[in-house]
């Protein structure tokens, strides 16, 4: 064998140390964590994005963690903002930072079209959401809509069509927009974790929840509640959301695929959540549920009654020029 130049020796040298520092493979990990049950549209949105993401052939490898596998939301969130979760699917509580809050604002839409425009890419609210998980080590892929979210209960409620008391304790999520918001509409209340809430009412802990859309009381706890009321007083939305360790570690073409496959299920969602809300309000009456209707007059007497009692004391927390600008949105 002929022996090798310096210069060609040096060469070999410099690709062989190349070759030992450098990956193996280009191939990403993302573990997406969800909160979704197995048979919730939620998962089902999951699953497509999974598909689609394979389908790229960009070097992804996307394994799902659906039904609170790797925690509940607060969990999920915290592990993602530290790089330990590379995806979340999850709602985004605003135990770090108050602001977050504005996912929980109270008849902040009244109808499927401002809910769109609301929560998509280009709006004021979408914006500042997204610079509050920056905040956070996160990047925001999309907010996924389920629909208008109403309150279930085992024990009939009094004046349930007006804001009059209701004689009945409800749960509430960690967010003071939610507990003024339920207080306001004339409800007891007592925050808790959504995954207690079933235990809760048929231990008789509390006598019902808000927190949830027609599929979502159906899907988890159409055996323990006798009675529904489509207030749609919040917008259940979660959001997809990447670690910016996971984000930063994936090359160009990765990250528009991910982008990409996760706007699409955002929008899906938009178009589908009317369809969900009337579907699955029908399933809770045929397994015997008495939804308690309220007419236009009555829900947007509701609605006036809690922005006038709620929406100041949001104010003091979110800003009035964060809060105006949020309304701009529906103008």
């Amino acid at each position: 064998m002929k022996s090798l130049s310096r210069s060609a020796f040096l060469a070999a040298g410099a690709l062989l140390a190349a070759a030992l520092v450098a990956p193996a493979s280009a191939d990403v990990r993302l573990r997406i964590a969800g909160q979704h049950p197995a048979d919730h549209y939620g998962t089902t949105a999951l699953k497509q994005i999974k598909a689609e993401l394979d389908a790229a052939d960009v070097g992804l490898k996307v394994k799902l963690f659906p039904a609170g596998q790797l925690g509940n939301g607060e969990q999920v969130f915290g592990d993602v903002s530290k790089g330990v979760i590379d995806v979340g699917h999850t709602f985004i509580y605003s135990h770090n930072d108050p602001k977050l809050e504005i996912n929980s604002i109270p008849y902040l839409v009244s109808n499927y079209d401002q809910m769109a425009k609301v929560f998509s890419p280009g709006s004021k609210f979408y914006t500042t959401f997204g610079e509050l998980l920056e905040k956070q080590d996160i990047k925001l892929l999309g907010i996924f809509v389920e629909g208008f979210i109403g309150v279930a209960t085992a024990k009939k409620p009094d004046n349930a069509t007006t804001t009059g008391p209701k004689g009945v304790n409800i749960r509430v999520w960690s967010a003071e927009a939610a507990r003024a918001a339920a207080t306001d509409m004339g409800f007891n209340t007592t925050t808790m974790n959504w995954g207690d809430v079933v235990p809760a009412i048929q231990q008789g802990t509390v006598d019902g929840v808000i927190g949830g859309t027609a599929e979502s009381y159906f899907t988890i706890m159409r055996d323990a509640i006798k009675y529904y009321v489509p207030y749609n007083a919040f917008v259940e939305n979660t959001a997809y959301y990447i670690s910016k360790k996971t984000w930063d570690k994936m090359n160009e073409a990765q990250q528009k695929a991910v982008e990409a496959a996760f706007q699409r299920a955002s929008a899906n969602s938009f178009a589908k959540t009317q369809e969900l809300d009337k579907t699955y309000t029908a399933k809770l009456e045929e397994a015997g549920i008495e939804v308690i209707d309220l007419s236009d007059a009555e829900r947007g007497a509701i609605a006036a009654a809690v922005q006038e009692k709620t929406w100041p004391l949001l104010e003091e927390k979110l800003g009035a020029a964060l809060l105006a600008d949020l309304k701009a949105d529906i103008e």
